[in-house]
This record gives C-alpha cells, structure tokens and sequence, in this order.
C-alpha cells in the first residue's frame, strides 16, 4: 500500500512541478494506481486464503457429486459450486480489493496525494473484475477436473466452456459488490446484492435475468431467466460487469 506520510514515487507525477499533465494521461495514471493498489490488496495473506478455501470447497463439491454417481456429476458440481462457493469467494476477494471499506475510502490512499478518486476507484474496481474473472473461471475448471476426470475430448470441451461461463460469472458479480461497496457505512452495501443473488438470483423473472446467478445458470444448461437465449445471457453478464464497474467509480467523484 501507499504510505502514509509522504506521496510515493508513482504519485507524485501526478503534481509536476511545471505545468499540468495531459488530463487523459492523469486519468490512465490514476486508474493504474487504483489497479496496483487493489492488486496489492489480493496477494496479502487473508484474501489468498479465501481463495484457497473456495478451491477446496469446489474441489470437495465435485468429490461429492461423483460419489452419488458419475453420471450427470459435472453438471450437479457445477451447478452447487455457481450457486455457493463462487459468489462467496468473489465476494470475499472483492471485499478485500476495496480494503473492507467502502469503494471512496479505498481509493483514499492514492487519492490523498492527488490522484482523482473516481479514477482510483475504478483502477480498483477493474482490477477486482480481472481477478474474480480468474478466480470464477479457476473454480469451474477445477470441478470439471476432479467431477469428470482428464484424457478424453468431452472433458477438454467442458473445460474451455465452464472456464469462460466462471470468468464472466465472476466478473458481473464482482461489479455487483463494486457498486454495492458505494453505499453504506464502510461498504456495507455490498451485502445488498449477495442477499439478491441468494434469494431472487435463481428466479425465472426479470430478477434472475439482471442478477448473475440466473444468467449463470442458463449458461449452464439450467432454467432460462425471461427465456433468454444463451448468447443473450452471457451478454448481459459482461455488460453489466463493465457497466457497474463504471457505475461504482461515478459515484465515487470528488
């Protein structure tokens, strides 16, 4: 992290001494700040082992669903692991990229030696987009490998389609918790659509199709939100991941 008492050596261009920087410039400085900051953030010590804890959650779900029988295993592991152990660790590690506050008050340390703070926080609203793409695609290859076992056409198949269904999965809920990290004391608010994910992510209406959950599971061969088209599904994930982020960082303006 940035130190406390003096702006660091990637901050202080961001004040020359003569003469202003190009605005563009500034803003891609800043939002590069907000990256390195929120990345600094998920390689310490407790958000590493949240993820280590939603692999092996992952890992004991696929464990599980082939010990009641091999047949239909990928799916039923798929299916509890989206429905569980991805929003979960997503949040865990999203929740961390924003240091447990709220998203303003994490770009506060960047911010302070006079980086923009929308621009920060959207540094660090992209970089928790990034990493909970990786994570969500991570968790399902690791299902589809111990759920249905390597060395046959099908399982490479069910890789490459799970891994980009997880990566964009984690990434709508990650602008989720980015723009719910906005409102209430801390961040508090990024609760508000973990909560809605749980209890309406799963519907057939119109919120199944705006939450992640119900696009996810269209995605895997499951219930359709609205009767959205598959393409339709992994359109709205993607979008809504870019749009929150945006969101989140808007509503963090001076």
């Amino acid at each position: 992290m940035l130190g406390e008492s003096a702006p660091s050596a990637a901050v202080q261009p961001l004040v020359p001494a003569g003469g202003r920087p190009e605005r563009s410039a500034t803003a891609l400085l800043a939002v590069r700040l907000g990256v390195e900051l929120a990345l600094s953030r998920l390689f310490a010590r407790r958000p590493l082992l949240a993820l280590g804890l939603g692999v092996a959650l992952a890992a004991a779900a696929a464990v599980i669903e082939v010990a009641f029988g091999s047949s239909g295993a990928v799916d039923r592991a798929l299916l509890a692991t989206f429905r569980l152990v991805t929003p979960l660790t997503i949040f865990a590690l999203a929740a961390d990229a924003a240091d447990r506050t709220a998203l303003r008050e994490a770009a506060w340390p960047a911010a302070r030696f006079g980086a923009s703070s929308h621009h920060v926080a959207l540094g660090i609203a992209l970089a928790a987009l990034l990493s909970s793409a990786v994570v969500g695609a991570l968790l399902a290859v690791v299902v589809v490998s111990l759920a249905h076992g390597p060395g046959a056409a099908p399982w490479v198949r069910d890789v490459l389609i799970s891994g980009w269904i997880g990566a964009l999965t984690g990434a709508a809920y990650a602008g989720w918790f980015s723009l719910g990290a906005t409102f209430l004391r801390r961040g508090r608010g990024r609760f508000v659509p973990l909560v809605a994910d749980f209890l309406l992510g799963g519907s057939a209406g119109v919120a199944g199709a705006l939450l992640p959950r119900g696009n996810a599971m269209n995605l895997l061969g499951g219930p359709s939100p609205l009767g959205l088209e598959q393409s339709v599904s992994a359109g709205l994930l993607a979008l809504s991941a870019l749009l929150l982020a945006l969101a989140a960082a808007a509503r963090c303006r001076e």
